[in-house]
């Protein structure tokens, strides 16, 4: 999910984004509360020592999210309102850090959240966060799974075939194996999904929200617009 050529990451933000990942794909929800806590701390630490720099922010911002679904409670909305915060400010210091991560971030947020008043979920501001995306990075596993995702929910099915499509032949990056490993496995179920017309939303990062208040109220808000 995350990279703009490695090589210009902070080695101490490739490190906890690796270790992220670990306990993201490989942890039980009840067993990541502790570790997303620890990373969150040494994330704080890596924005002081790196100030000017956007990676930081994304990856506190991810951490944040994923730790308000893991822990879910009184905090998690305001922890995902500071996420969205995060991200905001890491494109204003540099849109194409970590491969557009805080765009594609952004677009699963607005899109995965349900909307006032309960939070800020939004189609429209998703597609435009996942549009720029694809904008910077037409050949990117993530955002074209992403946009292939968006238009597959919407009933989009040959929209959604063609960037299933593009991020079915993109190569795994080897900085992200594992997050490009799991994406690989759920993309072949929204594959077959477009195939048969019937849309599915993925649910790679549908863990942002626990099942009592994920679709039925993203549904209840999207269907007020």
């Amino acid at each position: 999910m995350i990279g703009t050529a490695a090589a210009q990451t902070p080695p101490e933000v490739q490190q906890i984004q690796d270790e992220w990942a670990e306990v993201f794909y490989k942890l039980p929800s009840r067993q990541q509360v502790a570790p997303f806590k620890a990373l969150l701390e040494r994330t704080q630490a890596l924005r002081e020592r790196y100030p000017d720099r956007a990676e930081p922010l994304v990856m506190q911002a991810i951490i944040l999210c994923t730790l308000a679904a893991s822990d879910w409670g009184f905090d998690s909305l305001s922890r995902l309102q500071d996420a969205r915060e995060l991200l905001i400010q890491s494109i204003d210091r540099n849109p194409r850090a970590m491969e557009g991560t805080a765009f594609i971030t952004l677009g699963n947020l607005y899109f995965r959240l349900p909307g006032w008043p309960i939070s800020y979920g939004d189609d429209e501001l998703a597609l435009h966060y996942l549009e720029s995306a694809a904008k910077m990075f037409p050949d990117a596993i993530d955002v074209n799974f992403f946009l292939g995702d968006y238009w597959l929910h919407e009933g989009e099915y040959e929209k959604a075939l063609s960037y299933l499509q593009k991020a079915d032949q993109a190569p795994v990056r080897p900085g992200q194996r594992l997050s490009d490993e799991k994406l690989k496995e759920e993309l072949q179920a929204s594959l077959e999904a477009a195939r048969k017309r019937s849309g599915s939303r993925g649910d790679f990062f549908s863990s942002l929200l626990p099942s009592t208040l994920g679709e039925q109220s993203t549904k209840a808000s999207r269907a007020e617009h």
